[in-house]
């Protein structure tokens, strides 16, 4: 049996924690990054429910008082803060709140997803980029002949964990990071092939052989199955939500600054608290915002397109990834 952890509890509790004290990814640019102890960190594929996927989990250990997790044998992990009460002594992050990539120097949290992957035996940690074909996919890390329950990923040379800072200040999100630019990261390091799940073998009468042409993987129109009406309804849809989440962005923007601002000034914990009052308010408008979107593309789907959009959220997770990949592979 698995074993697998409320990864949307971890993902809410994960989304309030860094995102409460910490700017938001639309001043990316004035992100730092602060070098940590490679070995009070790990990069775990955690199950998710009963299924066959993983999702990346990323520990770290803050405090000695309790480890945090312990390596039970070839590749398999115990995460221990299951069993005691971790604030203050272990650090979590269950998704893009929590981790990010940076490359060069260069946040890519806005164009690229972690995703756990498996390559036959093997699970392979990718950043995939969001609708955008001209980027790698790039592989980060990997676990070889692996077995179910929570399993260590070892990241590939020259990839390494840090720190997100702000002004000078450590956040809580982690980078997975590289010194290289992406660009030199596509010549150089190694690239995983997104895995295609294999097909029932059909009986068909001995025929010539052919050469093979390549396959492609289908894209998120393609999987949907979208007519050109449904393919223009979505491209408004888009265009409609990322405006208004642009704005929603910009507002959560200024009033967590305000509140860092304030947190540094002689200010009384009552103002403190309506100050932290307005960011969640913002935060849920905004969370809202991104349910809204993925409702208004439900909606004009048919019924039997709702299962593989259901998919395309578990994979894809946010509005904007979803509708960006629908509107770029649909051109």
């Amino acid at each position: 049996m698995k074993a697998s952890l409320p990864l949307t509890a971890l993902a809410t509790a994960a989304l309030s924690a860094a995102s409460t004290f910490a700017p938001v990814a639309a001043v990316a640019s004035t992100f730092g990054q602060t070098e940590i102890n490679q070995d009070k960190t790990i990069a775990i594929a955690a199950p998710v429910g009963e299924t066959d996927r993983h999702q990346l989990l990323i520990l770290e250990q803050i405090s000695s008082t309790r480890p945090c997790w312990k390596e039970t044998g070839a590749n398999q992990i115990d995460p221990l803060l299951l069993d005691f009460n971790f604030s203050g002594i272990c650090g979590r992050a269950t998704d893009s709140n929590g981790y990010s990539i940076r490359v060069g120097g260069q946040d890519l949290g806005m164009q690229y997803s972690l995703r756990v992957e498996e390559q036959g035996d093997d699970l392979v940690l990718m950043g995939v980029p969001f609708g955008r074909r001209n980027n790698p996919a790039l592989e980060i890390a990997r676990a070889e002949e692996v077995s179910d329950g929570f399993i260590k990923l070892e990241l590939n040379p020259g990839w390494r964990f840090a720190k997100r800072n702000y002004q000078g200040r450590t956040l809580g999100h982690t980078y997975l990071t590289n010194d290289l630019t992406l660009s030199e990261l596509a010549e150089t390091s190694p690239v995983a092939e997104r895995p295609t799940r294999p097909s029932r073998p059909i009986a068909r009468p001995e025929t010539p052989t052919k050469p093979s042409e390549p396959t492609s993987e289908p894209t998120v129109a393609e999987r949907l199955g979208l007519t050109a009406q449904q393919t223009r309804e979505v491209a408004a849809i888009h265009q409609t939500y990322t405006a208004r989440i642009a704005t929603g962005r910009s507002e959560l923007q200024r009033a967590q600054t305000r509140l860092n601002q304030m947190m540094a000034e002689e200010t009384s914990t009552r103002n403190l608290r309506r100050q932290q009052k307005q960011v969640r308010q913002l935060q849920a408008d905004l969370s809202d915002l991104y349910f809204d979107g993925m409702m208004d593309i439900r909606g004009i789907l048919s019924s039997e397109q709702r299962g593989e959009f259901a998919q395309l959220v578990a994979e894809l997770g946010s509005f904007e990834n979803l509708s960006g990949q629908l509107v770029g592979s649909a051109r």
